[in-house]
């Protein structure tokens, strides 16, 4: 029998409700409510990111028949097509590939959005108005240019670039550029010296921080390869962690991951608007669940159970949690998850913290 989308998460609430009653964490906030935003099993739904002003909803569909940003209510109700990306581009000498449009993430202010297109080709970032209209370039540097975001202030934009090392498939690091752009302004600042290809930047609501995800290496060690075989660990054979550094540069510092041999992976972090916690997504044995880490403490609670969700977003007053939940292996939906705590625990209890 197909299991239905909407089925109530009644594994879920048992979980949490044995782990509290075993103290086997002190409860950061766990979402008592999940309900479906977008689930039409005809479109693919993904990469949500709330507005500021908590009314908008940019995401990624290819509703329109290819991969394009569109923006609706987080009331429900009409969608509107922000993007409207060619449907083929090319690289000058090379055969046309299928366009990909994707990661809508909005200005402080709420009038524009930031996206990634290959429209020329490579990666790129773009800004779009909200109402729509002529999409400007910002970047066109070599190898790819990914997830950007804007600092608090909209006077900045931090992203990953693999400029330095377009051929490698780990050749990113993060870096730093006017709001403007590069094309328009000077060259972006490299952030981080990592050979752990960061990515998917996110800055603190104090502007103090900058949250990603990186592989987590130690060139001491070795690993086991298969077949009795061991190499020094490198990129390829380690996982994504989540880290943050300062704004301005310095030590990174690890955030998830602490558990040596921890065979999981961590990716897509969100940081909470009152900058205690950090979600993310976590895959662990091919299951993805949503996860909240305190940064302070660097302890992380699970808060989805069901194996198929990720791409966690804070709405910007901290009250829910929009994230991509993947259907049968195939379809993709966007869920949001309400009614949960944001407050950072003191230390580890049998209760149940509350906000």
């Amino acid at each position: 029998m197909k299991r239905s989308r909407f089925a109530p998460l009644f594994g879920l609430a048992l979980a949490l409700a044995l782990a509290l009653a075993l103290g086997l964490w002190a409860s950061p906030g766990f979402a008592t409510k999940f309900s479906p935003l977008l689930a039409d099993p005809k479109f693919r739904e993904t990469d949500p990111a709330p507005s500021p002003d908590g009314k908008w909803l940019a995401f990624q569909s290819n509703r329109s028949g290819s991969s394009q940003i569109w923006i609706m209510s987080t009331q429900g109700g009409q969608l509107r097509q922000l993007t409207a990306e060619p449907e083929s581009s090319q690289v000058p000498g090379s055969p046309k590939i299928a366009t990909r449009v994707m990661t809508p993430n909005w200005a402080p202010d709420g009038k524009s959005l930031l996206f990634i297109s290959t429209r020329s080709g490579p990666y790129n970032i773009y800004s779009s108005a909200f109402e729509g209209g002529e999409v400007k370039p910002l970047s066109n540097a070599a190898g790819s240019q990914r997830f950007a975001v804007y600092s608090p202030d909209g006077s900045k934009i931090c992203f990953p670039s693999s400029r330095l090392a377009p051929t490698s498939l780990y050749g990113f690091n993060l870096y730093v550029m006017d709001a403007k752009g590069e094309i328009g302004g000077p060259p972006a600042r490299r952030l981080t010296f990592s050979e752990g290809s960061p990515g998917h930047p996110v800055w603190s609501y104090d502007g103090k921080w900058i949250a990603y995800v990186a592989k987590d290496f130690d060139t001491t060690r070795t690993v086991n390869v298969g077949g009795g075989m061991q190499t020094k660990q490198s990129a390829m054979f380690s996982q994504f962690r989540v880290f943050k550094i300062a704004a301005g540069g310095g030590r990174e510092i690890k955030l998830t991951g602490l558990t040596v041999g921890d065979p999981s992976e961590d990716t897509w972090p969100s940081w909470s608007p009152n900058g205690k916690q950090i979600a993310f997504g976590r895959n662990s044995g091919g299951k993805q669940s949503l996860w909240v880490v305190d940064v302070t403490t660097r302890m992380a609670f699970v808060l989805t159970a069901d194996g198929n969700c990720m791409k966690p977003s804070f709405s910007y007053d901290g009250n829910a949690i929009y994230y991509t939940k993947l259907i049968d292996g195939k379809d993709e939906d966007i869920w949001v998850a309400r009614d949960f705590t944001t407050a950072a625990p003191a230390a580890r209890s049998r209760a149940s913290a509350k906000k």
